[in-house]
């Protein structure tokens, strides 16, 4: 027998004894931890898929309490005991992405899934991470690039819906309203059912596309009218704007360090931004714009560790159904 059976099958020991304790919490304490699967029917038996799902789960929370280590190598421990080339390994290198430590080694993840792992129900999850990485990063060409290939690729993916809607926001930001309202029709067809945040997040951009089926009237031309007698200039006061919100910096911490941010939304215009930040405020988030010109980045919380940003992310998407990502707001 060789090293590597061994190793395989020593490793699925120790995954085996970390998920029987941790489905001592439930499955029912993973789902409130942001688990967007559905609830376990009572009574229903604990499948192997429902085992490594609480594994994952208890990575994740000891991630989120700041013992990165720890969960980061429970992540490790199921990849190392799963198949090469199978559903276990690519929904292991997923939840391993989802922990790294830095942008890096979640990339390398990704792309292993997106290469090996293609038909894989995370290959579409995998793309959209890699485009919400590539727009983070200010590349908004190779966002595209990955949201066209998961198009093409995986067009039935759980993702597509979610991906759709960051592609046609990303066209229209960069002037292909036609193109980008285009894709936001396809995208707003796929939501599921029960998804109110993500179909409001389409209507809101939705509002700003022409019907197609549609065709606007020529507008009559404006009767002349007589010359009227000059009048006196009035003297007017110019409208304080009281719904902008304020934009503050953003701060760092006292150490020097970087702050984290979540970022849920680029506009292409302040207006829309404001609109969006005033809902948010609304429903108890501490949001803000950052940002002087297009794009403009509606971000929530200024958090002084990944750790707790990436707890208010999973807070954010689980209450909100709505997409996300950690952005570190830059010194100074």
């Amino acid at each position: 027998m060789d090293r590597g059976r061994i190793a395989r099958r020593m490793a699925r020991r120790i995954v085996r004894r970390a998920a029987a304790g941790a489905l001592t919490v439930t499955l029912a304490g993973a789902l409130l931890a942001g688990d967007p699967r559905p609830a376990r029917a009572q009574g229903a038996p604990v499948t192997r898929a429902d085992s490594a799902q609480a594994v994952f789960r208890r990575a994740q929370r000891l991630v989120n309490d700041g013992q990165g280590t720890e969960g980061r190598a429970l992540a490790d421990s199921m990849l190392n005991a799963a198949e090469p080339g199978s559903p276990e390994e690519a929904e292991a290198l997923y939840w391993r992405a989802m922990l790294a430590e830095n942008w890096d080694a979640a990339q390398r993840d990704f792309l292993r899934i997106m290469l090996e792992h293609d038909r894989s129900a995370r290959a579409g999850d995998a793309m959209l991470r890699l485009a919400q990485g590539e727009l983070a990063r200010g590349d908004r060409e190779a966002a595209i690039r990955y949201l066209e290939r998961l198009a093409r690729e995986a067009p039935d993916a759980p993702a597509r819906a979610e991906a759709a809607l960051w592609h046609g926001r990303i066209l229209i930001e960069r002037g292909d309203r036609d193109a980008g309202c285009r894709v936001l029709r396809d995208g707003r067809d796929r939501v599921a059912a029960g998804a109110i945040e993500l179909e409001n997040q389409y209507d809101f951009l939705l509002r700003g596309c022409l019907d197609p089926s549609v065709t606007p009237a020529m507008p009559a031309a404006p009767p002349t009218a007589p010359p009227s007698a000059p009048t006196p200039a009035a003297t007017t006061r110019p409208a304080r704007d009281t719904a902008r919100p304020p934009e503050r910096p953003a701060p760092r911490a006292s150490n020097g360090a970087p702050m984290w941010s979540v970022q849920v939304a680029a506009m292409s215009t302040r207006s829309e931004a404001e609109a969006l930040v005033r809902k948010l405020r609304d429903r108890g988030y501490d949001a803000r714009v950052d940002g002087t010109a297009a794009p403009y980045r509606v971000r929530v919380g200024l958090f002084p560790t990944r750790a707790a940003a990436t707890a208010a992310l999973e807070r954010y998407k689980t209450r909100e159904k709505s997409a996300a990502f950690l952005v570190e707001v830059p010194r100074g």
